[in-house]
């Protein structure tokens, strides 16, 4: 799609009776929550306050010219492909370019030596190069790999070549030197080859929109450090963010194409439809609420929340449409002020107490692996199906997150007479919170060092992460548990009380 296609198309955005079409904003301030989003969008000399269901972010990568790493800082014959693709634009119906353009013959494209080549790149170049072909130009095309994985972008390569285009296939960048010409050594001939094109044209980086960071900030969004903006967790892609009701479209989340862009507009029509139509029928139900009385609005559970659920008002209010019952607010509260309706903690405890006391003929180390719902709780189940082997005192907790688990709670089993607790989580990238895995790890960290400042063993406290498949993974770690507490020795919390008299 070229920007005339572009044009007509915000065009007919603009006359759609559905669409309020406000170009030379800015998003300025988000508040709210899914279906009730309020949103402030700042112009040059107003703001307009909206509200909206959704937010769909779509903003074009930027591309950062290459020119100084090739050499070609200062070369008056040298610009960037999207310099080039602006002068391709001004040929007119006689195929008569403009400036570099107007005397070209021999136009030399390097593309893919300074950074790994991508998809739209390529597309660009091959579009560039049969646009130079069909108005009389010889081009040269300097690459390390060439990716055609895309819609007719083989065809295009192929149509390329038939054309007259060369492509050199190169495992170092050539050489520029100091006439500008280019020299490299062709594998297939077997020699040094030199050109002198009229026009030299350099990749360039695309690297995330500027405005991705502000972005990030305005709407809580997991930030993932100098990448484009989405996160790469597996529970996100392809459209979705940490936050219910905010999605990313395109160039913004990655490096794509225009047939990938258009598959991810379709993916986020679908995720629109299906979270409206459940805030519509509201299928929302208290999913976790705050105890305004022991609450002492420290603000802890607001700054913790991996999906952006917890307003403020005169105290903290979990939204049940954002709320992802991952349980990190309740177990980050300094004054157990947060419940989670649905995870029964007491019961939990009481389970675990019931199944320490029940009495051993030999003895095995009783063992608590508390684990995470989506993924070593079922990596568990796969291990005992599949008879994997398994330590005789090991007892399997699920709980809906490795972050949910509490200081006291993770204790608590030590307390009652387990001789090591397992907890174990998602991968890095692979939590559905985000960060669950990370609290998981600092908590068991923190744990290990206060258990060997009173005396213990760290090793009775121990993290680790899986994914659901890994039923394999679950027994070793198991496994090497049970081996390291029989090392150790029973819990010494349980051992009796000698006493003497004199």
């Amino acid at each position: 799609m070229d920007r005339q296609e572009l044009k007509n198309e915000y065009e007919g955005i603009n006359k759609h009776e559905l669409i309020e079409y406000l170009p030379e904003r800015k998003l300025n301030g988000c508040t709210g929550t899914v279906g009730k989003f309020s949103v402030q969008l700042k112009g040059e000399k107003d703001t307009l306050d909206r509200t909206v269901g959704a937010i769909v972010l779509a903003h074009e990568s930027r591309a950062v010219p290459l020119l100084e790493s090739y050499g070609l800082k200062d070369a008056q014959n040298a610009v960037s492909l999207f310099q080039l693709e602006m002068m391709l634009e001004s040929y007119d119906s006689r195929g008569q370019g403009e400036g570099l353009l107007q005397n070209a013959n021999q136009i030399a494209i390097l593309y893919g030596f300074d950074q790994e080549g991508d998809i739209l790149g390529q597309r660009r170049v091959m579009e560039s190069v049969a646009k130079l072909e069909e108005n009389g130009c010889d081009v040269y095309v300097y690459t390390r790999n060439l990716k055609v994985a895309d819609k007719d972008l083989e065809e295009l390569y192929k149509d390329n070549r038939n054309m007259g285009g060369i492509f050199f296939k190169l495992q170092e960048k050539p050489e520029i030197l100091s006439d500008n010409s280019i020299s490299h050594y062709d594998p297939v001939l077997l020699r040094e080859l030199n050109l002198k094109p009229d026009i030299l044209v350099v990749e360039e980086e695309l690297k995330p929109s500027p405005s991705s960071e502000r972005l990030i900030d305005i709407l809580g969004l997991t930030n993932p450090g100098d990448k484009f903006l989405q996160e790469n967790n597996i529970h996100r892609l392809p459209v979705s963010t940490n936050r219910t009701g905010i999605y990313t479209v395109g160039t913004i989340r990655d490096i794509m194409s225009f047939s990938n862009i258009k598959a991810d507009a379709a993916n986020v029509a679908v995720r629109l439809n299906s979270c409206f139509e459940h805030v519509n029928k509201q299928y929302a139900t208290t999913k976790a609420f705050v105890d305004k009385d022991k609450c002492c609005y420290c603000l802890t559970c607001y700054r913790s929340c991996p999906h952006g659920a917890i307003r403020l008002e005169d105290k903290p209010v979990i939204s049940s449409f954002d709320c992802q019952v991952c349980g990190i607010c309740a177990s980050e509260c300094p004054q157990e002020a947060i419940t989670i309706v649905d995870v029964k903690w007491e019961e939990i405890k009481s389970a675990v107490s019931g199944v320490l006391k029940k009495s051993d003929k030999e003895y095995s180390p009783k063992i608590i692996a508390y684990c995470c719902e989506n993924s070593a709780y079922e990596a568990g189940l796969a291990a005992k199906m599949f008879d994997r082997a398994l330590p005789a005192g090991l007892e399997i907790i699920k709980v809906p997150c490795a972050g949910s688990m509490n200081l006291d709670l993770i204790l608590s089993g030590l307390k009652e007479g387990a001789d090591g607790i397992l907890l174990l989580g998602c991968h890095p990238e692979a939590c559905k919170s985000s960060k669950g895995n990370t609290f998981a790890y600092w908590r068991t960290w923190r744990l290990r060092k206060i258990l060997e400042e009173v005396g213990f063993s760290g090793e009775r406290i121990h993290f680790e992460t899986l994914a659901e498949n890994m039923d394999f993974e679950f027994s070793k770690y198991a496994m090497e548990m049970e081996e390291a507490l029989k090392n150790l020795g029973p819990n010494p919390l349980m051992q009796p009380v000698s006493t003497s008299t004199t």
